[in-house]
């Protein structure tokens, strides 16, 4: 019997928090997976980490980069390398509830006119201390062309979809899965959000940073320009207002454009 599910993991640079990601994906009550793991050529001590945990259980396959690669690249190679039809994604220093791949291949076994289904994060510092929740509209058409409608982290989807819309885009290393799901949705895939908490999110110090919060909001609003443009979409009045408060928002102080986000889209 071929296996159900691949659990594909990115890992660059994350020893801190490894051992807690892979042991909530190890100890998935739903055991059908396979666990595969591209270390990103880590300069820290995380391919030694995964080096370990892979000979001690057969259900990881275990690469490495020969240089470093960036996000896109990898999550392309692992869904070539994947042996199951269904994908979930586990970043390498969030944690999965012990019964995330349960609920998530359930889902879609039931419901065979999605192709995705994602949930809520709970938000947690690096020390492990809850600080927000994030929860994602199922309006997946009201907000799709005004922010990126689920969350990667927690995300299960179909790996034959990958043979009709191309892929992540290579030269994208932020807002990539943005791009995707704009594809998925305009290309008919339905997609699904689920109203319960079945990942950890963590949110490190460095994604706080200006360069990286300016750069998401850049490539933000270069896939949904390019994505309009490709599919010949008729933005109504608020979208079009979204993506000009956009522009509005790259001339603003960086510390400025957090808090918002975070007033936006984190509950207590």
């Amino acid at each position: 019997m071929s296996l159900k599910i691949s659990v594909i993991m990115p890992v660059f640079n994350t020893e801190k928090f490894l051992k807690e990601s892979i042991e909530s994906i190890l100890n998935q009550g739903f055991q059908d997976f396979e666990l595969i793991i591209l270390d990103d050529f880590s300069s820290d001590w995380s391919y030694e980490i995964c080096k370990k945990y892979s000979e001690k259980n057969k259900k990881i396959k275990l690469f490495r980069n020969e240089k470093n690669m960036w996000i896109s690249f990898c999550r392309n190679k692992l869904i070539e390398l994947s042996k199951a039809n269904y994908i979930a994604s586990q970043d390498s220093d969030d944690v999965s509830e012990l019964n995330r791949l349960e609920i998530c291949f359930n889902f879609l076994e039931k419901n065979p006119d999605f192709w995705v289904v994602s949930w809520n994060n709970l938000i947690i510092n690096e020390d492990w201390k809850r600080i927000w929740e994030r929860k994602y509209s199922d309006k997946i058409r009201k907000i799709i062309l005004k922010k990126s409608p689920i969350s990667q982290p927690s995300s299960m989807f179909k790996k034959d979809l990958f043979e009709k819309i191309w892929w992540y885009d290579k030269n994208l290393d932020l807002a990539e899965d943005y791009d995707l799901w704009l594809r998925f949705y305009f290309n008919w895939f339905w997609i699904k959000n689920l109203d319960q908490n079945l990942i950890r999110y963590r949110l490190r110090k460095w994604q706080e940073k200006s360069e990286n919060i300016k750069k998401t909001l850049k490539n933000t609003i270069f896939v949904q320009e390019k994505n309009i443009k490709k599919f010949w979409i008729k933005l109504n009045f608020s979208e079009k207002f979204n993506i000009l408060l956009e522009k509005i928002l790259l001339k603003i102080p960086e510390k400025i454009i957090f808090k918002l986000f975070k007033f936006f889209e984190y509950k207590k």
